[in-house]
């Protein structure tokens, strides 16, 4: 779990940032490393609460700004809650 939610983290923050956007960072994973799902489809099928609280329990644990949650992890988070995604 820790290593899903470090590559969905990992993902989403290159999203936020404008490296990609979120279906090339699932394709990428799929087919240039044969994963059998992208990081941020594993993320949606795990659920983004399940993903923020291992990165924050990582946060918390080592301190260190890598294990910081990324913003869209919140916002899915969020409209997972709502209902909205």
């Amino acid at each position: 779990m820790r290593l899903v939610a470090m590559l969905a983290n990992e993902a989403a923050d290159a999203v936020y940032r404008g490296v990609c956007n979120a279906a090339d960072a699932d394709t990428a994973m799929v087919k240039g490393l044969n994963y059998p799902a992208g990081p941020l489809a594993w993320g949606k099928k795990l659920g983004w609460h399940r993903i923020h609280d291992v990165m924050r329990a990582l946060n918390l644990y080592y301190g260190d700004p890598r294990y910081r949650v990324a913003p869209p992890i919140r916002r899915w988070e969020h409209a997972e809650e709502t209902g909205r995604a």
